[in-house]
Formats: structure tokens, sequence, C-alpha cells
């Protein structure tokens, strides 16, 4: 039996007089597509805050490759290789594809300057891998991407957080 890379187990979380969960367990494995389907106040958002790191629960546990994990916050929790990807991207229009795929993760040469062979190479590989290198090009800013763009630059962001998406396998988009 394998272990499931992410777990919730009897996780509650209240909000004053609001339960927004009670006891909720859910498993989360390598190679499979979960889907939250639900009510609005079903307590899917909070769910996602709460394996994001920016809700802990009142009661149960989450879990990483089988092993208890305090996610105290988003840093926490994308350290721990969770990385939710909303609805709505979190893309900075401002910079370019491969800041954005890296930002909080761009090498440095010396003290100050940013690494920016490392960071095209990087995201020259991740856009190879999505089959997206004749479409989006590393230095390439993001405004003006169409938002099916801007959520594969958030997938891509997630993939790699956890080194999810080896250089030899091509997802199907």
């Amino acid at each position: 039996m394998t272990v499931p890379v992410v777990a919730v187990e009897g996780v509650s979380k209240r909000f004053g007089a609001v339960q927004a969960l009670r006891d909720v367990s859910v498993a989360f494995n390598v190679g499979e597509i979960t889907a939250l389907i639900g009510e609005n106040g079903a307590g899917k958002s909070t769910l996602m805050r709460v394996l994001e790191g920016e809700h802990r629960p009142d009661s149960g546990r989450v879990l990483v490759d089988g092993q208890p994990v305090q996610l105290s916050s988003p840093r926490a929790a994308h350290g721990s290789g969770i990385r939710v990807i909303h609805q709505e991207p979190e893309i900075i229009p401002e910079l370019t594809v491969a800041e954005n795929i890296f930002i909080g993760d761009i090498k440095a040469r010396g003290a100050i300057f940013l690494d920016r062979a490392d960071l095209e190479r990087r995201s020259l590989d991740l856009l190879r891998t999505f089959g997206v290198v004749d479409v989006l090009s590393p230095g390439q800013r993001c405004h003006g991407l169409s938002p099916a763009l801007r959520q594969l630059i958030e997938i891509m962001r997630g993939g790699r957080a956890r080194g999810c998406l080896p250089s030899t396998s091509r997802p199907r988009l």
C-alpha cells in the first residue's frame, strides 16, 4: 500500500459560531486527480487554506509523505511541497514568465546579482516539459497573457515545488 503524498486526518476548523470543517479526512495520491465538490460554504476553501498554511486546524493533522507537519504559514506549506493553485492566478504582470515561475527561488550570483542564466535554463526546462516553449519564453513579461497561460504558469510553479515534473515525462495539455 502506498503512502499518500499529502493527507488530512480528522481536521476540524471553527470560526466563531461557524463550524467550517468537521472531522475531514482526505488523501491525495501521486498520479491521481482529486476534485473537491460542494455547495458554497461547504468548507472547500477552508480546507485548502489549512493545506496552504493560512489557517491552522482546531483539531486533526496534515501529513506529508506519511509524516505529520505543522503548516504555520504558506512558506511552511511550500517548504513541505504543498502549493495550492487557485482559480484566479497570482501572477505578477510586470515580472517575466521565468520570474513568476521561480518567484521565491531565484538563485543569486555573488551577494546581490540574480543568476539569470540559471533562471533561464530552469525555465526553459519547464517550458519544454509542458510543450509550450513555442508559446512562452522565459524573458516574456506576463502582462497581456491569456487566463489559460497565466494558469499554466501557476501550475508550473506548483509542480516544480515538489519536483514532481521530471524532465523525462511530458504532461498532456
